[in-house]
């Protein structure tokens, strides 16, 4: 799904162990809500950016792996989106662009339409409002009668070597950084794993990281999703001609669905930059060894201009944004994305009081919350639908 219904979906990250206790907050959310948006609406009217951090939680967090999709964890910059899973052994990162859907550019019109009006109006009139029904469907009503699906853009899955037992893991979503992190030891070693999605830079942002020189390790592949029934992709993994042995490239085309051709074709470019150690490529396979930390760059596009329109050059705009970040580092990155983050995010603050229960896994919090005991998890559902906004239509 896009970022934009990648924020509708991805709220059940929340919202799969949330339902049970809607009832619960639903009064409180709709109040917040309310208040939320007029506050929102009266800084950016005023021309107001609180410079202060937020008031309340900030934090989603678990002290487990998302074992399925509704509870990965979500970074987007309203064209790309990712979802974090957080595994150990093999991680996952679902990948998302805005404008890759399937079929291609369509009419629905229906061509003499017109001629039956005058028929529909009188059976209408007349009463015989489902014989009006079934001409209107005939002859108006537009085909295909469904909008075409999005199509996920693949996962980037990282292999890791096998190890002994992971010792205190934590698994978060900094709503005020929006930057998702994975932490946890293993072998005397502390594992770091950063996450976000800029909309400075127009990548996604990937560093891992330890506190002992040497120990990164890894595989890293580009795969197209072939899980879904509508994703049906068409894929080549190669090496990225003439940029180095340190990336890879995954091109596809969208699917046909109801008879519509799939036109929209795309490219998603990896680029790894470790510090220390040694990078390869062999087919569709980057390997890093040793490394004191990598960082992962992610870019893609598709060849979407607008509705009628399919003539851009993928390849041509992700080497573009390759070339933009060519040089910067990650401390660069992540300080243009968390300003541009908080000038948005940091516009409302809201703080309703903490209890013992905000200092839990928010998993926990969510089956222990009784309507009193967490004033602090209203506050911090309300923040996470704000940054999912933020996230997926800035």
């Amino acid at each position: 799904m896009s970022p934009r219904a990648l924020a509708l979906r991805s709220s059940s990250t929340l919202q799969s162990s949330l339902t049970p206790h809607l009832c619960k907050l639903n009064r409180v959310l709709a109040w917040l809500v309310a208040v939320g948006f007029l506050v929102s609406s009266v800084t950016a009217w005023a021309g107001v950016v609180d410079a202060g951090g937020p008031k309340g939680s900030s934090l989603v967090w678990f002290a487990h792996p998302a074992e399925k999709w509704e509870n990965a964890l979500p970074v987007g910059n309203g064209r790309l989106g990712a979802m974090v899973f957080g595994k150990t052994d093999e991680e996952q990162i679902q990948l998302n662009e805005d404008t890759y859907w399937s079929g291609g550019p369509y009419s629905t019109t229906r061509t003499g339409g017109h001629k039956d009006l005058a028929e529909i109006r009188r059976l209408i009139f007349a009463g015989e409002l489902v014989q009006a029904h079934k001409l209107f469907g005939r002859s108006m009503m537009g085909y295909p009668v469904e909008q075409q699906k999005y199509q996920s853009l693949g996962n980037l899955m990282l292999k890791f070597p096998a190890g002994g037992q992971v010792r205190d893991y934590r698994h978060e979503l900094d709503l005020d950084t929006a930057i998702a992190t994975t932490t946890f030891e293993r072998d005397g070693v502390r594992y770091r794993r950063e996450v976000f999605a800029s909309p400075v830079d127009q990548v996604i942002v990937v560093r891992v990281s330890a506190d002992k020189p040497g120990r990164i390790s890894f595989t890293a592949q580009l795969r197209g999703d072939r899980n879904q029934a509508h994703s049906n992709y068409a894929t080549d993994y190669f090496q990225m001609n003439g940029l180095g042995a340190d990336g890879l490239i995954v091109t596809g085309k969208s699917a046909d669905y109801l008879g519509v051709p799939g036109a929209l074709r795309y490219q998603s470019r990896l680029r790894a930059i470790p510090r220390g150690g040694q990078v390869s490529v062999s087919g569709d396979t980057l390997t890093i060894r040793d490394a004191d930390e990598a960082i992962l760059l992610i870019a893609a596009a598709t060849n979407f201009v607008n509705y009628k329109d399919v003539s851009a050059d993928p390849g041509a705009r992700v080497d573009g944004v390759m070339r933009a970040v060519a040089g910067k580092s990650f401390d660069q990155l992540r300080a243009a994305h968390v300003t541009e983050h908080q000038r948005l995010f940091r516009r409302v603050r809201i703080s309703l009081g903490r209890t013992a229960n905000a200092d839990l896994p928010t998993d926990e919090r969510l089956k222990a919350f009784d309507g009193t005991n967490d004033p602090d998890l209203a506050a911090l559902v309300f923040q996470f639908g704000r940054y999912l906004l933020i996230s997926s239509s800035r």
